[in-house]
């Protein structure tokens, strides 16, 4: 009785009707890939087109001053914003170093929202980490080093009874 090897797929694809299938279904699914990313593109042009309009036409009835201070305002928004973000990664730098200094794996600090967090919650943060994982690391190890314990040879021997009689 001879096994017979299952065909790899290079060798299904030598067949011509597998290879058209095959081929359908490709072009299927890029098709469908492209249409999704271009439906999803012109929704996106879509919705920052129609808040293009309505700040135009927001613009369009202000006075000159009202217009003058919605545009100061909408700066000293965009610099607030990049400045928090600049301090969230100088942050964020700052706490890569105390976690590594601590002896903490820094991927543990990767769930953190750093742009909503000061010096002091962070370092607080980093220690609470830094406790959770000892313990979960002693832990592990106590467990794999555990040692079974002893039979207690007293309770397992025989009883009189159970003993070879030999008088």
């Amino acid at each position: 009785m001879e096994q017979e090897t299952p065909l790899t797929f290079d060798e299904i694809l030598t067949d011509k009707e597998y290879q058209a299938e095959f081929d359908r279904r490709v072009n299927k699914a890029i098709e469908t890939a492209t249409n999704n990313a271009k439906s999803k593109w012109e929704e996106e042009f879509k919705v920052k087109m129609e808040k293009e309009r309505t700040e135009a036409e927001k613009l369009a009835n202000m006075k000159e001053s009202e217009k003058h201070k919605y545009e100061l305002d909408q700066e000293r928004l965009a610099k607030e914003n990049a400045i928090n973000e600049l301090n969230a990664y100088k942050l964020r730098d700052e706490a890569f170093k105390i976690a590594k200094e601590k002896g903490l794996d820094i991927s543990l600090l990767e769930d953190i929202d750093f742009s909503k967090q000061n010096a002091e919650t962070i370092t607080t943060i980093i220690d609470t980490k830094k406790q959770v994982f000892d313990k979960a690391l002693e832990k592990a190890i106590n467990e794999k080093y555990k040692e079974k314990t002893p039979e207690n040879i007293a309770s397992s021997s025989p009883t009189t009874k159970e003993l070879p009689r030999f008088f």
